[in-house]
């Protein structure tokens, strides 16, 4: 029996890898999402994880690496997400959660840093569903359910 549809909320490092095709991890987080969406899920994106996407993106483009990420792309799909209201709003949230947030840092020795350590606080506030992640730092919290 197949698993019930849910909210998966992507990590920041799918972001990256969605909207940049010289990613190492693009093909893969393509296939991901896309299986996702088939399995009826529904992609969440959090604004505190496109914020922390967009630097990345920015830096990739500024290293003129072979295929940069063409920036006026990615700011257009992000500009878009957001005037389409795709994006969830959560970072007032953890103002609220600073506390849980920073005992998830401690109870991993830093595996995880605020923004991922404010998903697993948000997930066990039911406030999203699952999330769909390359990080492995993850793993060290026990029972967290995500999806790679």
């Amino acid at each position: 029996m197949g698993s019930t549809m849910a909210e998966v909320v992507l990590d920041a490092n799918l972001i990256v890898a969605l909207l940049y095709e010289g990613d190492v991890h693009h093909r893969r987080a393509k296939e991901l999402a896309d299986r996702l969406e088939a399995d009826g899920h529904i992609l969440v994106l959090l604004d505190v994880l496109v914020y922390e996407a967009v630097p990345v993106l920015c830096r990739r483009a500024r290293e003129k690496k072979t295929s940069p990420p063409n920036l006026v792309r990615v700011l257009a799909a992000v500009r878009g997400w957001f005037d389409e209201g795709l994006v969830r709003f959560v970072a007032d949230e953890a103002s609220r959660l600073v506390a849980d947030v920073l005992d998830v840092i401690q109870d991993t020795a830093g595996a995880l840093n605020f923004n991922d350590a404010l998903l697993v606080v948000l997930e066990s506030e039911g406030i999203i569903d699952k999330l769909a992640s390359f990080d492995p730092g993850f793993d060290a919290v026990a029972g967290f359910p995500r999806i790679a």
